[in-house]
């Protein structure tokens, strides 16, 4: 919180915040319960899921000591699958404590008994799919044969443990959802199963397809989660925990917070860096608006702007790389991409939309004649070695899996954390700092010369990344000056089960819902009724698929609605783009993936739900309806860029396989056409074209015409630079 903010003010936001989350405050043996499961899940996630205890052996075995492979034991968590299980009893066991049943029922900071009882059959539940596969080998051969009740009554008892952690962690609507589908898949295999034993493997493929290792609550979505996305929530955690995410919040207010409107563009700009981080517009809006939005409005925005600008910002971090959040993981799988592929592809549009937040903001600035703040939180500019780990993870990415460039990034974040340490010298400092940059010129060495030092980089940064979290800890105890960050560290794996929580049951919950949808071969059907509404035209089939991707995105978190779009909508507009445009297949997957991706994303901000617009307009004290509809003025960029990727895929450079004059010259008419359609739209939505337009149908025509051209027509565009162009003109003369 800002230094100037009293403390009754920072008190009610995060009295605020709280009420919003919904999380309780544990206190006592819930704490140290919920401390030692974090402990364990990130021990667990660390050294046998994403296999870096393998990697820690190998070194120690190659300097000659002989020690055990301490990672192959026990066997059922060496094995991936059955890991998965541990995760999930983990996570929805810990959601039962951390989430009251009913957020009305209070108080947040005692658990009750009942929950404990709940807990430990969450946590028991999903650990049936290690006994199979210890029994087995594999999940499969238990439903291969005869179905007995016991194993109808289980799978059943995980789901509705599922579904009831989903719904205390987000809200009744997804576990719904799932409940729903899962109701039609029985009733689908019980009307369509022949009599005998061939009806009796109908519902043992059904049970299959809910708990087998490629589908279902352990599918691959969760299975992203776990390899991929957890240790980017894990470099959340210690960027947030070491104060990374603070001091690029304060850097934005003070290099921007004195310009006119400055506390709006430093939402914008810390935002797109905060994205970075977190990769959740909810958790953006929490996290940096809780500094920007009191700013804005004492810069004299209105409530209803402060609280709309911010989320609009908030949700654009997303689609910002490198961290783009858990959709973004999930579609690199679904595609059969890297997920360096998914980031270079989302790159320029990003760019170009939080340009046009700014040019919205800077126009709106202009027409209230805001000014900016007399005082702005002092940053120590050489404290800017902080900022390093977001360009470490940039390169890491280039050269190492996801998961890996996280680590690097987790060892960036401690190593700066402790060179801050008022209690080292400066020599010790220096060492570290070097250290730091090293690894810097490492990772450049390797993407200058190849792959032959990669694999040694990978082994000596993330072992060391990985246990540099421990020694970090067992210094505390001998070196006092170290304490701060062994605590910190602490606490980030506390918050990195914490957050946690929520995306993992969404990913498990929506590929529930996309194994039921495709058990029961409802993507095929209403994909062909999509395709009957559009009648055969392509805008109206991109409208329906965004104002489906949005209804099915209100108050679902992205990640499950990507997983519901991607597996209803996407397919048929990629069948529709490759048989009518003559698409390849790779440039109409990417173009349609990005479509619902991006729609999904703008459930969050367009109403009636705008989840993140109403957490905007709480921290803002403002209407929602109000904040609400801003939120979408100024988040115009996000509705009109995915008809571009459609229109002209070239702005997702993946899509090219020949950087030729032609493909050159189509992505400059491309990037071009989008800033003109951008300033037409900020002119008409404002009202400002360097003075006030007073005519509301001149403005009305503007805005009707940047939506035209999102066709990348040549006349749209030619009418809307000229009515642009001409608008100015008048505007300047006092014609209009």
């Amino acid at each position: 919180m800002s230094e100037g903010q009293p403390q009754g003010v920072v008190k009610g936001i995060e009295e605020t915040i709280k009420r919003i989350i919904g999380e309780r405050e544990l206190r006592g043996a819930a704490k140290k319960v919920f401390l030692a499961f974090a402990i364990a899940f990130a021990f667990i996630e660390i050294f046998y899921l994403m296999y870096f205890g393998a990697m820690l052996h190998k070194m120690i075995e190659a300097v000659g000591v002989d020690i055990p492979n301490f990672y192959q034991y026990p066997e059922f968590l060496y094995q991936k699958f059955p890991a998965k299980a541990v995760i999930l009893a983990i996570i929805t066991s810990m959601a039962m404590l951390l989430y009251p049943i009913s957020r009305a029922r209070g108080p947040y900071d005692r658990v009750p008994f009942y929950d404990y009882i709940i807990a430990a059959i969450a946590f028991i539940a999903p650990l049936y799919i290690v006994y199979l596969y210890v029994q087995f080998k594999t999940v499969e051969v238990a439903f291969a044969g005869e179905i007995g009740v016991h194993h109808l009554v289980i799978v059943i008892t995980i789901l509705l443990v599922i579904a009831e952690a989903t719904r205390r962690a987000l809200g009744k609507i997804l576990p719904l959802i799932m409940l729903v589908f899962v109701a039609y898949a029985f009733y689908f295999a019980w009307t369509y199963s022949p009599p005998g034993k061939e009806g009796i493997q109908v519902f043992g493929r059904l049970l299959k397809s809910i708990i087998s290792q490629n589908q279902g609550i352990l599918g691959t979505a969760f299975e992203v989660m776990v390899t991929y996305v957890f240790m980017f929530l894990f470099l959340s955690s210690f960027l947030d925990k070491l104060g990374v995410g603070r001091f690029i919040t304060d850097l934005m207010l003070y290099l921007f917070g004195r310009r006119p409107g400055g506390p709006a563009k430093a939402s914008v700009v810390s935002s797109a860096m905060m994205g970075t981080i977190s990769g959740s517009s909810v958790a953006n809006v929490l996290t940096t608006g809780t500094f920007t939005i009191p700013a804005m409005k004492r810069a004299g925005f209105p409530p209803e702007v402060a609280g709309a600008i911010e989320p609009v910002a908030s949700t654009g971090g997303q689609l910002m790389p490198p961290i783009m959040g858990a959709a973004a993981f999930i579609m690199a799988e679904f595609i059969g991409v890297p997920y360096s592929t998914i980031v270079i592809a989302a790159a320029l549009p990003a760019i170009l939309y939080f340009y046009s937040i700014y040019v919205f903001v800077d126009k709106e600035t202009r027409k209230r004649g805001l000014r900016g703040l007399e005082e702005v939180p002092q940053v120590e500019l050489r404290r800017i070695y902080y900022l390093l780990p977001i360009p470490l993870i940039l390169v890491a990415l280039l050269v190492l899996p996801p998961q890996h460039a996280a680590m690097a990034g987790v060892l960036a974040t401690v190593i700066v954390a402790i060179i801050d340490l008022p209690t080292l010298s400066r020599p010790v400092k220096a060492a570290l700092l070097g250290g730091l940059l090293t690894i810097f010129a490492y990772m450049f060495l390797v993407v200058e010369w190849g792959s032959a030092l990669t694999a040694a980089l990978a082994r000596s940064l993330l072992a060391t990344g990985g246990l540099s979290i421990l020694l970090v800890i067992l210094a505390a105890v001998a070196v006092k000056g170290v304490k701060p960050v062994a605590r910190a560290v602490v606490e980030a794996m506390e918050a990195t089960l914490k957050n946690s929580i929520p995306v993992f049951l969404a990913a498990s919950t929506a590929s529930v819902i996309q194994s039921m949808i495709t058990f029961t071969l409802l993507h095929q059907t209403l994909g062909q009724i999509l395709l009957e509404l559009s009648m055969g035209i392509l805008p109206l089939l991109l409208i329906l698929t965004g104002v489906f991707s949005i209804i099915l995105g209100m108050g679902v978190p992205t990640t499950a609605n990507y997983i519901i779009t991607a597996t209803i909508l996407a397919p048929t507009l990629v069948g529709f783009l490759i048989d009518n445009l003559g698409y390849l297949d790779f440039q109409a997957k990417m173009a349609s993936h990005m479509f619902v991706f991006y729609y999904g994303i703008l459930a969050d901000i367009t109403p009636p739900v705008a989840l993140a617009a109403f957490v905007g307009a709480v921290l803002a004290g403002a209407d929602f309806w109000r904040t609400a509809i801003n939120a979408t003025i100024f988040g115009f960029a996000k509705y009109i860029l995915p008809f571009i990727f459609v229109f002209s895929p070239v702005i997702l450079l993946v899509t090219v396989d020949e950087w030729n004059a032609e493909n050159i010259a189509r992505l400059l008419y491309t990037v071009g056409a989008v800033l003109l359609i951008i300033h037409a739209a900020s002119t008409g939505f404002t009202g400002w074209a360097n003075a006030p337009i007073k005519s509301k149908p001149v403005r009305a025509i503007l805005v009707v015409l940047a939506i035209l051209s999102v066709t990348l027509h040549p006349v749209p565009l030619a009418l809307t630079l000229v009515t642009l162009v001409a608008v100015s003109i008048a505007v300047r003369r006092g014609l209009l």
